[in-house]
């Protein structure tokens, strides 16, 4: 057998990662989707075969290779072909129209892109809106990406790559616009391999199911993770509550990632059926908070296993709660991981005291190089070495970190700082209340109102004069919701958390329409005299 020099930093390689698996576990299965799975053997060959066929094309050390896949397992091979050449993988969100999607292959120009029959037609419309003369599109249309891997080597790709080499760009939701490309080395991806292996205790023995998009953070992490370790991996391409439990009882589970919204369709399918998921020894809940009404019914219904880790597609995980100390402290989302310096600052940028609220700022092995092709919101988020989250958060004497929400989430009504978060944890312990989210609508008198807008669980009878009353059992009189709104559904990022955003535009857009309304009034009614208490 051939023998392997590895160089010094070679164990820092995603490629490398993929490879030793391979080596290691030839028969295992690394990966399954609904059209196929796959071995390791079989996987690392045809991900060899797919880097020499995009050399054989053109692409060379530091070009970008675009892919609009979902969660197949072409996804995988792509990333980590890209990987052993050294060229940077950009995944695109599947769902993207051709105005999203024009624009931001515009912006990174990569060299190739690789997307699904799905997405072509899409394509077709960003190409004859955008100039996208510089790229090459490669449609998934058989298991042999359009004749790319016809003849080609299975052997490893002779390119040399560092782990400082830039592995990946990763973009953010863009809930407040465009999305920006995180981007990250072989080094900081190995450290987030690493991480999950040190803080969860992922590896070889975990056979895990994904069923978020691997386009965004919450599940590329540990999906790649799983891989660089040697566990299997069962990809899911839409999230169906009664499909995942079923999953996760036929195939003996280990671990699963989750965000909360996810969590709470799974309550609602428990509910209906029962589904053995004794063997979860691990389920991941992050992109956002799990209010602690709902965090009971897990426990209970789903798993103990809860690990809760708090971070971003720039920074990685920051923070992780381990199952046993969630009792103590509900609220708090944990202790900073062991590679992460987090720190709470004042607008100043000085660090706080204890207890005390700032903005959450974070630097580490694994956090973003910067935005990748845009140099000025990099100026803007990372200051010496820092990134700053937005996040308002506060360290209590235990160095259990608590997240209160978003900067631009706080309302300030009357000159006080109100967190939403607080307020939605009294709304979801309401018993009929499936989904809730708190936002600060304009108020002539206040500067802001605090507005809640609430999903009740099916067959549930609530009204909002109820709702205020319960909230006023347990809040202070300003925290409690001026108004409630009842809908049947709440905007959601494709990352799973309450688009504030979206809510706060349709707000402003009503009351536009009510001023507009108002001001025609106006023209022919006589002004009102204002009420006076």
């Amino acid at each position: 057998m051939r023998g392997i020099e590895l160089g010094e930093t070679s164990v820092l390689l995603m490629g490398e990662g993929l490879r030793r698996s391979a080596f290691r576990l030839p028969r295992k299965i690394a990966a399954q989707d609904r059209f196929r799975a796959i071995t390791y053997a079989q996987l690392n060959r045809r991900v060899n075969q797919l880097a020499h066929g995009l050399i054989s094309i053109g692409v060379r050390k530091g070009d970008a290779v675009a892919l609009s896949v979902g969660n197949r397992i072409e996804h995988l091979e792509i990333i980590f072909a890209a990987a052993k050449i050294g060229a940077l993988a950009i995944p695109l969100d599947v769902k993207w129209k051709a105005l999203e999607l024009g624009s931001v292959l515009s912006f990174f120009e990569p060299r190739v892109l690789i997307l699904q029959p799905e997405c072509v037609a899409e394509f077709e419309h960003a190409a004859g809106s955008h100039d996208l003369s510089f790229l090459r599109p490669i449609v998934l249309s058989d298991s042999t990406y359009g004749g790319l891997l016809d003849g080609q080597s299975e052997e490893e790709p002779p390119i040399e790559v560092s782990e400082h080499d830039p592995f990946a760009v990763l973009l953010t939701s863009g809930t407040t616009g465009f999305p920006k490309g995180c981007l990250s080395t072989h080094r900081a991806f190995a450290f987030v391999c690493i991480g999950n292996a040190i803080e969860k205790g992922l590896g070889v023995h975990d056979k895990a199911i994904l069923a978020s998009p691997l386009y965004f953070n919450v599940g590329r992490s540990f999906t790649l993770s799983i891989i660089f370790f040697g566990g299997t991996i069962i990809l899911h391409e839409q999230f169906d509550a009664d499909e995942i439990l079923a999953t996760i009882e036929r195939e003996r589970v280990t671990y699963m990632g989750a965000v909360p919204a996810m969590c709470e369709r799974l309550l609602q399918a428990l509910e209906a059926k029962r589904y053995d998921t004794s063997s979860l020894r691990c389920l991941l809940i992050t992109g956002g908070k799990l209010h602690p009404a709902v965090l009971e019914k897990v426990e209970k219904k789903l798993t103990p296993n809860i690990y809760r880790s708090y971070g971003a597609t720039d920074t990685g995980q920051m923070a992780t709660s381990r199952p046993g100390e969630m009792h103590d402290k509900p609220e708090a989302v944990g202790r900073p991981v062991w590679f992460a310096d987090v720190r709470i600052v004042d607008d100043s940028g000085q660090p706080v005291a204890a207890s005390e609220i700032g903005e959450i700022i974070c630097r580490s092995p694994i956090m973003a190089q910067g935005y990748y092709k845009n140099p000025e919101a990099t100026r803007a988020a990372f200051r010496d070495g820092w990134f700053h989250t937005g996040d308002l958060g506060y360290f209590d004497d235990d160095c259990c970190l608590y997240v209160v929400g978003r900067k631009k989430d706080m309302v300030k009504s009357g000159g006080i700082s109100i967190y939403p978060q607080e307020i939605e944890s009294v709304l979801y312990r309401h018993p009929g209340i499936l989904e809730a989210a708190v936002i600060g609508v304009p108020d002539a008198q206040w500067g802001e109102a605090v507005k809640a807008v609430v999903v009740p669980k099916p067959d549930a009878a609530v009204d909002p004069e109820q709702l205020i009353a319960f909230c006023k059992e347990r809040l202070s009189s300003y925290k409690v919701p001026k108004s409630i709104e009842i809908r049947s559904n709440l905007p959601h990022t494709e990352s799973g958390k309450v688009n504030k955003v979206k809510l706060r535009d349709a707000e402003s857009a009503e009351s536009g329409r009510t001023e507009a309304m108002s001001c025609k009034k106006s023209e022919t009614a006589p002004r009102a005299r204002p009420f006076r208490a």
